[in-house]
């Protein structure tokens, strides 16, 4: 339902704000103060909750993007997000109402031989895409910006963020072990990382997420996050048992 009142949204792209990672945390702080005392992250009440937040505070600053600025331009790329090449930067919005994936863990009925306990990556709620993008600048300093939200005609929410264009030189899996062992990870399964003195899961690092520039490899699209729970011990055991675990993607948002 359209809203009366509404500030004017931007009139023109974004432009590689600044203040870009700085607003990745102040909207990561936002979405945190609003959750419900004793409420989940995830699933369509938190993610309802989350939207609301985002866009009122998004229009508090002046944040809210103008939806034909963006459309026209975007081509269509990977699982996660469509993109498009603003100068020296790379503009990444996040599509259909889904905000990237977050790692987790399922239970499943098996049998007693099995392990009932299954790796997940789930569609993520806006809270967790922003915890995800905070920690990626953490890895990476200040690899993604913020530069806005964008409310669809639909209804939906993108949203709008920004890394500098990258020209894409492969790497070998090898390789990219190797650069996170020199970071102090252990490798969980393919692709797959986990550094335990700061509790740091590093998942998806893949040959296409992953590039070289100069002398350093730099992982640009990755998922990382904080285990928690029977999460963090899933991991621990796996690697303790030297074990691996499989991702299994998932289309649908769930609570954990």
């Amino acid at each position: 339902m359209p809203r009366d009142a509404d500030p004017p949204a931007r009139e023109t792209p974004a432009h590689s704000r600044a203040d870009g990672a700085d607003l990745v945390r102040a909207a990561l702080g936002n979405l945190r103060g609003i959750q419900a005392p004793g409420g989940g992250t995830s699933g369509p009440p938190a993610l309802t909750r989350q939207t609301a937040g985002l866009r009122e505070w998004a229009e508090s600053l002046g944040l809210l993007l103008n939806v034909g600025d963006f459309i026209p331009r975007l081509e269509r790329g990977g699982q996660e997000h469509d993109w498009f090449q603003d100068g020296e930067r790379v503009i990444k919005v996040t599509r259909d109402g889904v905000f990237g994936l977050s790692p987790g863990i399922e239970l499943a009925l098996v049998s007693s031989s099995q392990d009932a306990r299954r790796f997940h990556l789930w569609e993520a709620t806006p809270l967790e895409y922003l915890e995800r993008l905070d920690l990626h600048n953490q890895l990476v300093p200040d690899i993604n910006r913020l530069e806005g939200i964008l409310s669809q005609p639909d209804g939906d929410l993108a949203i709008v963020t920004s890394q500098p264009r990258f020209d894409i030189v492969p790497v070998t899996e090898a390789e990219i072990d190797a650069w996170f062992a020199a970071q102090g990870f252990r490798k969980v399964t393919r692709s797959a990382y986990y550094r335990e003195e700061d509790n740091l899961g590093v998942f998806d690092a893949h040959d296409k997420n992953v590039i070289r520039a100069g002398d350093t490899l730099v992982p640009f699209d990755v998922i990382p996050c904080r285990p928690a729970g029977g999460f963090q011990q899933f991991i621990a055991d796996t690697l303790a048992a030297g074990h691996s675990i499989h991702a299994v993607r998932r289309a649908t948002t769930t609570s954990r």
